[in-house]
């Protein structure tokens, strides 16, 4: 009786844990979904053997049906499954990602840092040990697979994959100690695998406050602190509770069997998550559908602030001001076309968003005149065409060439048309020319085969899209290769033709 009395007033002295300040600024970083919720980096000890090997299995819901789910791990025996450390230097590494995602428009390959960059980020000195211990995390994430069965989403693709993936594709490390030994000169470059960037660029992300993040200190606080930002999301800032067992394999941490060893170990992350206002209150109780414990957890300040802000942050990246006219129209047209917001995003800021209006237009005049075929992915073959940089015959009369014949000068867009039908005339001359008889039949053959291996959704159109696809990518390359005068030079020379 005493001990138990003894145990319960440990277990209320660490309730009463010391509010921590934190700083005024929110941090928010994107860390993607998937290797949050399958418990990627674990919260586990690594002081001895490494482990090589980790499975989680769950039941889901997922469209009103329970269905099992499970991922593995796997890693070499010298480096070890990823943990706490590594989701350290993750965070960080997300940091200086989503700076250079902000500058450009969009994550693209390959990411380019420094060791001290992402030390300075850690609050680490740039000491040799620790400049190794970046490159070991880059490898680490690296030679880790994952096996999954139903747990990795594919944003883009709106569905769940069962296929063995890598977070990172590649990990390299340029440069070495200065000469005279005044400081390192470390470089990193990471290609991240296809599935992650897309995710990251879908905005399949949980948004979390790197400064908050970085007062924690125990492995297994860090491990439960992303996990608030999706359950409170989730319940609307109400109180939640969660299966003590399932929270403790997603962390790779032992689930005790006794009340006071769970108090003592997962308790003592909770006081320091309560340290910083990320739950209010904690309880441990026995579950009663089953046995075990589990976790109720009441919301704190901070998180309830951060769910806010990040909301907030991101109704503003959807609905940018930074927008002109033109690209709002595209990105329009583009949602309008069942592509995601986030995906027109990327496209409106990547290729000029007044072709894309003539593309769009362009594809959906293909589609309607394919009529034996049927186009099983609309959206994707409009995003094919503006990534492929698939040009609009001149020929062709989209919206805005009607509207400008409207607008401007008659004479004006005649002389424009007349420039546009002349660089077609001597484009197509160039390509008779150089594909004389059935030569250019056989060029396009050519090149719809080359794009049926490289290109799945190539590949799916039907033949008459495709030869005409071809058409235009062959004329295109002999536009490029072809030397003929800007629209200037030729209007120039209309002039001087009637002096002669």
């Amino acid at each position: 009786m005493t001990q138990r009395r003894d145990r319960s007033k440990k277990a209320d002295s660490l309730s009463q844990t010391r509010l921590v300040t934190l700083p005024v600024a929110v941090d928010l970083i994107r860390f993607e979904k998937n290797l949050l919720q399958m418990g990627f980096f674990g919260a586990h000890d690594t002081r001895h053997n490494p482990q090589t090997t980790r499975r989680i299995e769950q039941m889901v819901n997922r469209e009103g049906q329970k269905i099992r789910v499970s991922a593995e791990f796997r890693a070499s025996q010298e480096l070890g499954l990823p943990s706490t450390s590594d989701r350290d230097k993750y965070i960080a590494f997300m940091r200086i990602a989503m700076d250079q995602k902000a500058k450009r428009g969009v994550l693209s390959n390959p990411i380019r840092f420094t060791g001290y960059h992402l030390l300075k980020e850690l609050g680490l000195t740039d000491s040799g040990a620790n400049y190794e211990d970046v490159n070991r995390w880059g490898q680490r994430m690296s030679d880790t697979t994952i096996t999954s069965e139903q747990v990795i989403y594919m944003a883009a693709r709106k569905k769940y994959a069962n296929k063995t993936v890598h977070v990172f594709r590649s990990f390299t490390r340029v440069g070495e100690m200065n000469e005279d030994g005044s400081g390192r000169i470390d470089a990193f470059e990471v290609m991240l695998e296809d599935w992650l960037l897309d995710n990251l660029n879908q905005g399949y992300v949980v948004p979390e406050d790197f400064n908050a993040y970085r007062y924690l200190k125990r492995p297994t606080a860090k491990g439960i602190f992303g996990y608030l930002h999706l359950w409170f999301h989730a319940s609307q800032g109400r109180a939640i509770e969660k299966d003590y067992a399932e929270l403790c394999m997603l962390l790779n941490i032992p689930a005790y069997k006794y009340l006071s060893k769970i108090r003592d170990t997962i308790g003592a992350a909770l006081n320091e998550l309560r340290s910083i206002q990320y739950i209010s209150t904690w309880d441990i109780r026995p579950m009663l559908s089953k046995d075990g414990y589990k976790l109720i957890l009441e919301p704190g300040e901070e998180v309830l602030d951060v769910l806010a802000l990040s909301k907030r942050k991101l109704l503003v990246e959807e609905n940018s001001p930074s927008l002109d006219s033109d690209q709002e129209r595209a990105m329009a047209a583009l949602i309008d076309r069942g592509i995601s917001a986030a995906k027109a995003n990327t496209l409106i800021r990547k290729f000029d968003p007044v072709l894309i209006l003539d593309q769009i237009e362009y594809c959906e005049y293909l589609m309607a005149r394919d009529k034996k075929g049927k186009f099983h992915n609309p959206a994707g073959f409009v995003i094919y065409t503006i990534e492929s940089n698939i040009p609009v015959p001149a020929a062709f009369l989209c919206t805005r060439t009607l509207r400008q014949r409207e607008q401007v000068h008659q004479a004006e867009f005649d002389r424009r048309f007349a420039y546009d039908a002349f660089i077609e005339k001597k484009v197509d001359e160039e390509v008779a020319l150089r594909f004389a008889g059935p030569a250019k039949q056989e060029r396009i053959k050519h090149i719809v085969q080359q794009q049926v291996k490289e290109d799945s959704i190539f590949a799916n159109l039907r033949p008459l899209p495709q030869a005409q696809l071809a058409e235009r990518l062959l004329w295109n390359e002999v536009r490029v290769s072809t030397s003929l005068p800007s629209f200037e030079q030729w209007c120039e020379r209309q002039n001087q033709i009637p002096l002669f």
